[in-house]
């Protein structure tokens, strides 16, 4: 969803203009904002991150250039040790640059880097300056360490205002703030209209399916009759979005142990089946399960329980921390 939105120019420009410094936005002519097909994250941290790099001219320079890097952090809470990963990433644009003799006199260009972060946790312990990772014996020591500053926007605490005039950046703030706020069951039939009056059937419909299976993934409130709902609201298109999402429905195993088949429609799931589902899922994340935990999870009597810990299983990033979230879920 976030590298749909933001892939998008007229969106990226708008988040720029509303959340960049003027003084650096002066600098830079946005007309010529450009998607650089290129990506800094390794496989191995793309459950955690994704990125977006931009090239962005500079005003008053000829064949200048600056750089904006979008990082992603799919985390449930902020990593403090982000910056690292910031610092490495625009290493290495700089020595890609280098090798591809795209410097100009000689000179690295600036690389404004952005960091968006959607989940839950508090974000205050997160440092936005590197020297503040860094433990200093003395002030001698800071010569030698690298220092920079990066931006950090936590999407629920973005000011709608200033993505107002972007229905689909509004939307995607909004998603983030309400998925998991019980009045997200109004949500879905305006994001249908408010879609489809602003950018015509073929892009709503693809945006639609985005946000829906987002929906789908993130929130617990919404069910399947939520979502036939706002799609009858279409004129049409609306069933092949439906079965896209009984498809996720099916993978997933998920709200409330309801299995939805193409054929037979929505079929509701008893509690057994919820949860031999959430051991199925578990098991698919960090493989076979000790027999305890099994145990446990079959002794948890609650579908809203069963139903949290869905939810919340695809944001835990060890067997650990779930085993923890299943004695909490056991014990109410």
């Amino acid at each position: 969803m976030f590298l749909k939105i933001f892939k998008n120019l007229d969106n990226a420009r708008h988040f720029l203009k509303g959340h960049i410094s003027q003084e650096i936005l002066k600098r830079f002519d946005l007309d010529t904002l450009r998607l650089e097909p290129t990506t800094y994250v390794d496989k191995k941290l793309k459950k955690h991150y994704s990125d977006l790099v931009f090239s962005v001219q500079l005003v008053g320079y000829k064949n200048q250039f600056a750089r904006i890097y979008l990082l992603f952090e799919h985390k449930s809470s902020p990593d403090p040790l982000t910056g690292v990963q910031i610092l490495k990433y625009m290493a290495l644009q700089w020595l890609e640059l280098q090798e591809q003799h795209m410097l100009v006199d000689g000179k690295l260009p600036p690389i404004i880097p952005i960091v968006i972060y959607q989940g839950q946790e508090d974000d205050r312990n997160m440092c936005s300056s590197f020297h503040d990772l860094v433990e200093m014996p003395s002030e001698f020591f800071k010569v030698y360490i690298p220092d920079f500053s990066f931006a950090f926007f936590n999407v629920r605490g973005i000011d709608e205002a200033k993505v107002q005039e972007k229905i689909l950046l509004k939307f995607y703030v909004e998603i983030i703030k309400m998925q998991n706020d019980p009045n997200i069951k109004e949500l879905p039939p305006r994001l249908v209209l408010g879609l489809l009056e602003s950018l015509g059937q073929r892009t709503a419909l693809e945006y639609i399916d985005i946000f829906f299976r987002y929906l789908v993934k993130s929130s617990g409130y919404l069910n399947q009759e939520d979502y036939k709902k706002a799609l009858d609201l279409l004129p049409e298109g609306g069933e092949k979005i439906m079965e896209t999402l009984a498809d996720q429905w099916l993978r997933q195993g998920k709200h409330e142990g309801v299995i939805i088949g193409r054929e037979e429609g929505l079929v509701k799931g008893k509690l057994e089946n919820a949860q031999e589902t959430l051991i199925d899922q578990a098991s698919e994340l960090y493989g076979p399960l000790p027999g305890m935990l099994s145990v446990k999870i079959r002794s948890i009597q609650s579908i809203d329980n069963l139903r949290v810990l869905a939810r919340k299983i695809i944001r835990t990033e060890s067997l650990d921390e779930f085993t923890e979230l299943v004695n909490k879920a056991a014990l109410n």
